[in-house]
């Protein structure tokens, strides 16, 4: 394989990447307003309708399985480019700058807005300030915030990526190197990307039985994250996934139906967590290897979404949340209901992004790109 035909996959797997990072930001909308018809209380959401929805919740929880996994993969992916142009000290000023600033500026004005509204919802007459002087109590706070008090709520994600790319970044460095990478070629000659993809799984399930953080396992989230990473340094693991996408995606859809059906009648522990894993792993081969395929285009709709994606990650659960709190109390079904909170959270996230990209103080605070960019 030619360095030139090399250079062009690579960069058309930028453009595939940045799909599926703006898909699975725009799937963050029907995915938490699906948690509003959930009336589980396991299910963080700042409201809820009176009406529970079985198909939403279905819905929901296969979202659930892939949906961070394919963020910190395609953030992992993301990190191989920035590192290819930058430095490590450049690299350490970005993520700061990008992560760490506008994690702690939507603490501050971003999060106190949406538990003070799930205070409201719930019949609470407390004023907004006496809540906010609550919201920074951490003694005994679930960080739910669901109790009004403390909460990352989806900040999280931010906080996350920030920790994972100041502890991956020694790593990263070490396989820029030359020499590394050529170890790295010669183990995959060796050993063959599908055994690499399959000891992958194991490491990745192996993760998933310590019990840190409940579904924000960091281990978990972190080995996506160093997935990305890795499977960007050797165009195999790209052709090896196209190769059996048709299999994985057999395989996800077998494993679905089993959890979806089957899940209650199994006892053993040992095999849900294994065919829950392996699930979640075949959705996240799959989404990426139709992605490759499909999502190869570079237009104007692909670069305005994807400088707006990040901002669109902060604000949409505030606005959700404020379009929910509105609309549960109309006359109508969960479907109706269900459609308008997705269209209107949309619109009006976009719209908050329109605005607040134009103004300086804001842009910097929640790491938006320049308005002119």
């Amino acid at each position: 394989m030619t360095t030139e035909t090399n250079i062009n996959i690579k960069n058309a797997r930028r453009v595939d990447l940045d799909w599926l990072r703006v898909l699975a930001v725009l799937l963050l909308v029907p995915f938490h307003s699906a948690f509003i018809f959930i009336h589980d209380p396991q299910v963080v959401m700042y409201v809820k309708d009176e009406i529970s929805s079985s198909f939403l919740n279905h819905f929901a929880g296969w979202i659930h399985q892939f949906h961070m996994p394919l963020l910190f993969y395609v953030s992992g992916a993301a990190t191989y480019f920035s590192l290819k142009k930058r430095k490590a000290g450049q690299y350490f000023k970005e993520r700061f700058l990008k992560l760490l600033i506008p994690a702690f500026s939507g603490l501050i004005f971003i999060i106190p807005v949406i538990t003070y509204i799930a205070m409201v919802s719930k019949g609470n007459s407390i004023d907004f300030w006496s809540h906010l002087a609550n919201f920074w109590q951490f003694e005994n706070a679930d960080l739910t915030g669901m109790d009004g008090r403390f909460t990352p709520a989806h900040l999280w994600f931010l906080l996350f990526l920030f920790v994972f790319s100041l502890i991956g970044l020694p790593f990263f460095s070490i396989l820029k190197k030359e020499g590394s990478v050529r170890l790295v070629k010669r183990v995959i000659d060796k050993t063959g990307i599908p055994i690499i993809i399959f000891i992958t799984f194991i490491v990745l399930t192996s993760s998933a039985t310590l019990n840190i953080l409940g579904d924000k396992n960091p281990i978990y989230y972190f080995l996506a994250f160093f997935c990305g990473y890795l499977f960007m340094m050797d165009n195999r693991f790209q052709h090896a996934i196209d190769k059996y996408v048709w299999l994985f995606l057999l395989t996800g859809v077998s494993c679905e139906i089993m959890r979806q059906f089957s899940y209650s009648f199994i006892s053993n522990g040992t095999i849900i967590l294994i065919l829950s894993n392996l699930n979640r792993w075949m959705w996240l081969l799959t989404i990426l290897g139709f992605g490759h395929r499909y999502l190869n285009k570079n237009n104007n709709t692909l670069k305005y979404l994807s400088t707006a994606s990040y901002s669109f990650y902060i604000f949409h659960l505030l606005l959700n949340t404020v379009v929910g709190f509105y609309i549960i109390k109309l006359p109508f079904g969960a479907g109706i209901k269900y459609s308008v909170i997705v269209v209107l959270t949309i619109l009006s996230t976009f719209l908050v992004y329109e605005i607040v990209k134009r103004i300086p103080i804001i842009r910097f605070l929640f790491g938006i790109k320049n308005a002119n960019n």
